[in-house]
């Protein structure tokens, strides 16, 4: 008889270890890829003062309250006249008030700071104001307009495009 042994094929050759280490590896693959887009992005939604932005908030609620008081609502919207694309914004409140010369409007994007804006408006009329400034076309925006001496604001929290005047209206409880 004739005692023939095969040898078997190095470890290499063979499947078993490499579908084996398969698993491990994407593991690897994926933590260096999240490790990457960890120190690349940008980390503006993370706030880290906790305690002043909640005081904040409710100053903010303060200010929103003080809007109902006031029976502010207004309707934004965007146009092009003689002088170039505006913003223009018609507001009513209860009798009485005095309107400001200038408010403040602000646009801010739901997730890129880099996109929000903010126009100094105009008082053109009894509670008109407008600003030369050119609406942005799409994506999600909060919209608020304030007095220059922040005791008031109106927010519209959730618009997703300025092709249609946006209804403004005091929140406040």
């Amino acid at each position: 008889m004739n005692d023939v042994t095969i040898a078997p094929p190095p470890w290499y050759r063979q499947r078993w270890p490499w579908l084996l280490m398969l698993a491990p590896g994407a593991a690897l693959i994926g933590g260096f890829f999240m490790l990457w887009l960890a120190a690349s992005a940008n980390n503006s939604l993370v706030v880290d003062d906790y305690y002043r932005e909640g005081r904040a908030i409710n100053q903010q609620l303060a200010r929103d309250h003080q809007a109902t008081v006031l029976g502010l609502q207004g309707e934004l919207r965007g146009v092009r006249d003689a002088d170039g694309p505006a913003v223009l914004l018609q507001l009513q409140a209860k009798p009485g008030i005095e309107w400001p010369d200038t408010l403040m409007l602000s646009l801010v994007h739901a997730t890129r700071a880099e996109l929000d804006a903010n126009w100094s408006m105009q008082r053109i009329g009894n509670g008109s104001y407008r600003a030369a400034a050119t609406l942005p076309v799409g994506g999600h925006w909060q919209v608020q307009i304030e007095d220059p001496g922040r005791q008031w604001r109106l927010v519209h929290q959730r618009v997703s495009g300025f092709d249609a005047p946006v209804e403004l209206r005091a929140t406040g409880r």
